[in-house]
């Protein structure tokens, strides 16, 4: 390489080639400022100075996440209504997502996920997320609601902002699921509340799992990847509670799981009008073999998870000591999730095996039942949700579904910013429940409903699925007639 091509690079009138790298690295670069020196010592501190820049645009060039997309090639329609005409218009869900969420569909608007310098890796981004004390941002003032469920079981909902504060109105509303052994506390969880209250003045419910984010235990039942039917009673609780709002829902890890298995169970009899599915593991018993196969899977992820749900049995376990269905000390022995969830929720929820759980519990086996639109978001080095369990293919054939993924960005993670740290992922997530709100903002007696009428008696769709949980019943209970065929 002769002098006038460094000279021009140096000064900017010419942009470095792979050639010039090439032969920079091959010469070495102390035989390269050697022979720099005695052609032009002029330009040794220029170069000396651009180095750790250009050092760093390499980096930055690298470790830059686009997001990249999977959907349908003939994606459903969705119903526009324009508030100042007063007139209905379709069209194309995909196109209308893309134009009005830019962090998910422009590069030069957001759709680049640009991770903390000292944090790319997707085992730093997950460390962080877990350990990292973020009491000191997003502060919410949630106002808590106990309910009942039928087997005597307790849940919670946390209401931003208070019924008090906003009275029932038709405020479209975001329904929050947390992930395993979490609730309304996470930092993920109160960053996008916070986005969609205070900044865009919508409602958040959190609904907090039994025995999570202090609710009390009041049954001999935790929950569970399949357990749909607390979540179901939460949403018709909030429909009771606000008549006229239009709803949403987003689930962050199991509770994405749990979300979009309610989300293909409901079909088009749906509450919600669209889902977010955030940090999904949708194969559980993929996803638990692959945990398993690394070191770090085995010996920190799995251990870390299963000693989360193992505490809070431990402080319920009046409701199994004396119980035929858990043994206490097993559990107390377990090391691992899959101990735990051999020990208990496989028991407890009456399956035979604890792989027979993971498969039924899995929610990818759910997707091309989802009749609403939805948005799968997983980072590829996602050490517990990992990549080779997304349900691509299934995405890909219903045509409500997007499935946006990055290179980086950890196990619900997802933080930029080198001094002061903040979660990319709450832009995009909050941009599509945006576009579905803000698509028809009349209230729900005014809205064309979506259901079909012809399967809209209550009754009909009640007794379907009690038919559905009597048959699993009989599947989990009478292992001897099915073998005998």
């Amino acid at each position: 390489m002769d002098m006038e091509t460094v000279s021009q690079i140096l000064m900017g009138h010419q942009q470095p080639s792979w050639d010039f790298f090439n032969a920079t690295i091959a010469a070495g670069p102390l035989r390269f400022l050697a022979a720099l020196d005695q052609n032009d010592g002029s330009l040794v501190l220029p170069l000396l100075v651009l180095l750790p820049f250009l050092l760093v645009s390499l980096f930055r060039h690298y470790t830059n996440s686009a997001v990249v997309l999977t959907y349908n090639d003939d994606p459903a329609s969705i119903r526009l209504f324009n508030q100042r005409t007063g007139k209905e218009q379709t069209e194309n869900l995909i196109d209308y997502i893309l134009k009005k969420c830019p962090s998910l569909s422009d590069p030069a608007k957001g759709a680049t996920f640009k991770p903390t310098m000292w944090m790319t890796s997707g085992h730093l981004q997950t460390a962080y997320a877990a350990y990292r004390d973020f009491n000191s941002v997003y502060k919410i003032p949630y106002e808590r609601e106990l309910l009942s469920t039928p087997d005597g079981g307790t849940v919670s909902v946390d209401w931003a902002p208070s019924v008090k504060t906003m009275p029932a109105d038709d405020t479209p509303t975001l329904v929050l699921l947390h992930g395993l052994t979490g609730g309304s506390h996470e930092s993920y969880i109160r960053a996008l509340v916070e986005t969609m209250t205070k900044d865009h003045g919508y409602r958040c419910v959190v609904f907090n799992a039994r025995a999570c984010a202090n609710t009390e235990l009041t049954s001999a039942q935790l929950y569970c990847g399949s357990w749909t039917d607390d979540l179901r009673m939460v949403v018709k609780h909030i429909r009771k509670t606000l008549p006229e709002s239009k709803l949403m829902s987003v689930g962050f890890s199991l509770g994405a799981n749990i979300l979009m298995n309610y989300m293909g169970e409901e079909g088009d009899q749906c509450e919600f009008l669209g889902a977010m599915s955030v940090g999904n593991p949708f194969d559980l018993m993929g996803t638990c073999l692959a945990i398993e196969r690394g070191w770090l899977g085995s010996k920190i992820y799995s251990p870390a998870m299963g000693g989360n749900l193992r505490r809070i049995f431990m402080k319920h376990t009046k409701w199994f000591e004396n119980s035929d269905i858990v043994d206490v000390d097993l559990v107390r022995r377990g090391r691992s999730i899959r101990d735990f969830d051999d020990a208990v929720t496989r028991r407890v929820f009456k399956y035979r095996t604890v792989h027979e759980y993971y498969r039924m519990a899995s929610s990818s086996q759910r997707i091309l039942d989802i009749k609403r639109p939805f948005l799968c978001l997983n980072a590829l080095d996602d050490p517990i949700a990992v990549s080779e369990c997304l349900p691509r293919d299934e995405v890909k054939n219903n045509p409500f579904g997007l499935l946006a993924t990055t290179a980086r960005g950890g196990h619900l993670g997802w933080f930029e910013g080198f001094f002061s740290q903040k979660r990319w992922c709450t832009k995009p997530l909050a941009e599509f429940c945006i576009a579905l709100f803000e698509a028809d903002r009349r209230p729900v007696s005014r809205t064309p409903s979506n259901k079909p009428k012809a399967v809209a008696d209550v009754s009909t769709i009640e007794n379907k699925k009690k038919q559905q949980d009597d048959n699993r019943w009989r599947y989990n209970h009478a292992p001897e007639e099915q073998d005998g065929g």
